[in-house]
């Protein structure tokens, strides 16, 4: 508002006024005479009041009044003209009937009938005239009329001033320009940078373009901590209870420089076994002692010097064959070795598993495949074989893999073992001959206890010296499976065991592969005197494996009967595992194999062999009585005296990491197309919707309808943060497991090069192009503070998102939490709920909201100096828009302190929150 002076009556004008005629103020020296003369221009009326002493004695209406303003050359002139007037004097007052004085009462009502004028000129002041008042003046006080020096004011809005001209809504085209440039630039380079990194690279083709130092290429082959395995009673229960226990006192040894081999029927408790072997952490209570080198080792130490290769391939699916294995040999080969060092050791590795012709294609995933199963089996034995671990442990590697390929893996996990001095340890499930003869070690379970552990040359011996000898020219593995199987079969039956019958080949068996023929051998029994005597079986007794010509009455009748026979056996299984609570019985045939080998003279000399390693090694290696050969390398001690084993440095694993997390983010280019593509179409969607608001109430009413979808887009649009960790969840926990990278590094990539890509860039994209082609506050300051809110409440967002992804492991429920998260965010945004209206006990619920932090921000930054202008009906609103922010429940001054603020603290909280939960609670638990 402002108080316009120029004496021309606009809506109501008031002219304070004093008398200068001469005579007048000589006659009332004491009492200076006053006049107020004011008009309103919508009834076209004045009021003029003479006042005496600060006391008014007389007052005129006046009626039918024009105004008029002229300008002149050095001054202005303003005219008043009323056609009637009518006067009237308060009775006592000076000049009308006080004591001592005129009383021109009669006069005022009978004489002043108009016209009157009230006219000003600059520089010259008032004169107020009407007929018969100059002529009482004239007769009285000498002077023709009324002379005046006036002080005029209205008070009104600066746009209703005479002759004030609104000045045109700035030219925002340039700003539309640059900021559509601006986004346009951020596309381009984005586009460019992305295309430039997933471009095809060229790896190295074979070892000759790679150039070693003399005496780097075998470094890492041999400088390492030669690692003996011992375990002795390793038990492993999913309760307290004793009695039902998944393991039990399993006990052995493996040297460096072999193989040991650990085999089972499914749910003999391999996997298990080996899981524990490897210190996994179990769900259950794990009892018993394992010693590497004859010393008690701490898990920390213990994985540096060990690799383990899970049973299920988790491979990421965007990188290919050499990338994947590079980068395991970069984050765990010893930071001092050179790059091209361990690029030789790559190739090397791939060539030793025949997977270095794939090495360019990508791993794939379901629905999308470029490599097969056994290939992706490869590749992540590959990862752990290329850092030469003392100690491999490996679950089943040639699970999918054909008889050729499987011997190869083993074979190159013997020539890691016998060349290198290495321990491999690993779980397999009745493999061929021709691998089975290369085992050093071999441990055979049942039911999680011990048929056999020891020496794989001294086995077929063992089992003959107790009455079960392997045909021969049969596959021994084939014949220990078929063996602890029909004894477990017979137990859950409940019936007398059966002899185990063993497939055998036979010369007319034109269909027999080279280790099996498909009709039934002959069954072996064990004898007094420990010698198996073979009984023909009849040929009712073949399998459904043989091959038939056509089926005939005696065999359909035999299929008939096995088929039933088969059923029985599952019932009799299915209801025996769902009654038991308490621990599955045990044939007795089987019993009795176990309790053979925990009384044979091989258990008992390994059993031995664990105490005395155990004993000589806490003898100090000076004394004189012990032993050179039996006092073996301290791990720990040779770690830390090793440096050259010290893994890449967080630096190295958080550059590795990052590189890793863009090419997976820009080689499945959907999520990251989707983003970027929506933020320019909805941005030029929206601009086009809401093009140039205007400002007046409408004008209020789309900006904030504007500010309230553009926070909805971007929140919901976080919702696909859900799926960027949900799906390495499992590939995270298993790296981490095997020692690749600390939870900080893969956590801080993760955010930088997965989240800020799609959370940063999208929000700048869209506020570049909306924000000219919506008009709105052309300022540069106004325009990067609104910016700066979109890209604080993306990341806000997306934080909070994370830290839901990896705190609920089931996508589904996540995604529901999420969605409920938005939802609650939308309803106390500051549209829908007025904050003010909230109950006081409830209205901490907005400040939790950063949706009514964003909203806030965004409103106080647009409208703060508003000034909205509406004319409805002839009615012309004029009020500041800072005004309806208040009524909406929004504060004025609020922007930085506290909607940025809270922005800002809330990014921070719920990313160390979810890096905290990441590494105290997302861990691998078997």
């Amino acid at each position: 508002m402002t108080c316009y002076k120029a004496g021309l009556t606009v809506n109501t004008n008031y002219q304070m006024c004093d008398v200068t005629n001469r005579k007048i103020l000589d006659m009332l020296p004491d009492r200076p005479p006053q006049v107020t003369f004011s008009c309103d221009n919508p009834t076209e009326s004045c009021n003029f009041q003479f006042w005496i002493g600060q006391k008014e004695s007389f007052y005129c209406a006046l009626d039918q009044c024009t105004t008029e303003l002229k300008h002149g050359f050095d001054s202005n002139s303003t005219f008043a003209e009323c056609a009637k007037i009518q006067c009237k004097c308060i009775p006592g007052r000076m000049m009308c009937g006080e004591e001592g004085s005129v009383d021109i009462s009669d006069f005022l009502t009978e004489e002043i009938k108009g016209p009157a004028s009230f006219d000003c000129t600059t520089g010259k002041g008032c004169q107020f005239k009407e007929p018969a008042m100059n002529q009482l003046i004239n007769d009285i006080f000498g002077d023709p009329y009324i002379t005046l020096d006036c002080d005029s004011g209205e008070c009104m809005h600066y746009t209703q001033v005479p002759g004030y001209v609104r000045p045109p809504k700035p030219d925002n085209s340039r700003m539309v320009a640059i900021s559509a440039a601006t986004a346009g630039l951020i596309f381009v380079l984005a586009s460019a940078a992305l295309w430039y990194m997933g471009r095809a690279h060229k790896h190295p083709e074979g070892f000759g373009q790679i150039r070693l130092p003399a005496d780097e290429a075998q470094r890492l082959m041999f400088d390492h901590i030669p690692a003996q395995l011992h375990f002795s009673d390793i038990s492993y229960s999913l309760s307290s209870d004793s009695s039902n226990k998944i393991l039990d006192g399993i006990t052995g040894t493996v040297k460096n420089g072999q193989v040991m081999a650990i085999m089972g029927a499914s749910g003999a408790g391999k996997s298990t076994f080996l899981d524990i072997l490897a210190r996994k952490s179990k769900r259950g209570k794990v009892t018993g002692e394992i010693l590497v080198n004859g010393r008690q080792v701490a898990d920390e130490e213990y994985t540096k010097i060990m690799g383990f290769v899970d049973q299920e391939d988790t491979l990421m699916s965007t990188l290919t064959v050499y990338e994947t294995v590079l980068y395991s040999a970069l984050l765990r080969l010893p930071r001092d070795m050179s790059y091209e060092a361990k690029k030789f050791r790559t190739l090397e590795t791939m060539h030793e598993l025949g997977i270095l012709g794939i090495k360019d294609s990508r791993i794939g995933e379901s629905g999308r495949r470029s490599i097969s199963g056994g290939e992706k089996r490869r590749v992540s034995i590959a990862c752990e074989l290329v850092t030469s671990p003392s100690i491999l442990f490996l679950d089943e590697p040639t699970s999918g893999l054909d008889a050729f390929n499987a011997f190869n893996v083993v074979e190159s996990l013997v020539a890691l073992a016998h060349d290198y001095n290495r321990t491999v340890v690993f779980t397999i499930h009745q493999p061929r001959s021709n691998i089975v003869s290369l085992f050093d070690q071999l441990v055979v379970l049942a039911q999680g206890k011990t048929v056999y552990a020891g020496e794989y040359a001294k086995c077929g011996q063992y089992f003959d010296s107790i009455g079960y000898p392997c045909p021969p020219g049969f596959n021994i593995a084939d014949y220990l499976i078929d063996l602890t199987m029909q004894t477990e079969d017979s137990a859950g039956r409940g019936s007398a065991p059966t002899p185990p019958e063993i497939l055998v080949s036979t010369p007319g068996g034109s269909t027999a592969d080279e280790e099996r023929a498909f009709v039934r051998a002959p069954s072996f029994t064990r004898k007094g005197n420990g010698i198996a005597h073979a009984q023909m079986t009849s040929e009712e007794e073949e399998t459904e494996l043989r091959v038939r010509s056509s089926p005939q009455p005696e065999t359909q009748a035999e299929d008939s009967n096995l088929i039933k026979r088969k059923a029985s056996q599952l019932w009799d299984i299915l209801s025996i595992s769902g009654s038991q609570t308490t621990a599955r019985a045990m044939d007795p045939k089987l019993a009795a194999v176990i309790q053979s080998y925990a009384a044979s003279d091989i258990a008992a000399s390994i059993r031995t062999e664990i105490t005395t390693v155990s004993n000589a090694q806490q003898t100090h290696p000076d004394n004189p009585h012990a032993s050179p050969t039996t006092v073996l390398p301290d791990v720990e001690g040779e770690i830390k005296v090793l440096r050259s084993r010290t893994r890449a440095s967080w630096g190295t694993q958080f550059t590795i990491l990052s590189g890793r997390a863009f090419k997976n983010l820009y080689r499945d280019p959907a999520l990251l197309t989707a983003h970027y593509l929506s933020s320019v179409i909805i941005a030029l969607l929206c601009g086009g919707l809401f093009r140039n608001v205007t400002n007046d109430i409408s004008g209020f009413q789309n900006r904030l309808g504007l500010f309230f979808f553009t926070l909805a887009l971007f929140g919901f649009s976080c919702l696909s943060s859900l799926g960027l960790f949900a799906n390495e969840r499992v590939l995270f926990m298993r790296e981490r497991a095997n020692g690749y990278y600390s939870s900080f590094t893969y956590f801080s990539s993760k955010v930088l090069f997965d989240i800020i890509p799609l959370r940063v860039v999208p929000p700048l994209v869209f506020g570049g192009i909306v924000y000219g082609l919506a008009g709105l506050v052309p300022t540069v300051a106004a325009f990067w503070k609104f910016l700066l809110t979109l890209v604080l409440f993306n990341l806000t967002t997306a934080s909070a998102v994370l830290f839901i992804s990896v705190a609920v492991a089931n996508t589904s429920v996540a995604s529901l939490i999420g969605t409920l998260v938005m939802l609650y965010n939308l309803l106390f945004a500051g549209l829908l709920i007025n904050r003010d209206s909230t109950a006081s006990a409830i209205g901490w619920l907005h400040t939790l909201s950063f949706f009514h932090a964003a909203y806030e921000a965004l409103a106080v930054n647009e409208l703060r100096y508003l000034q909205l202008k509406e004319i409805k009906y002839g009615v012309e609103l004029d009020v500041p828009a800072a005004t309806i922010l208040s009524i909406f429940g929004f504060r004025a001054q609020a922007f930085w302190f506290p909607d940025i603020i809270i922005l800002t603290v809330m990014f921070t909280v719920f990313t160390v929150s979810s890096y905290i939960y990441l590494h105290l609670y997302v861990k691998e638990k078997r």
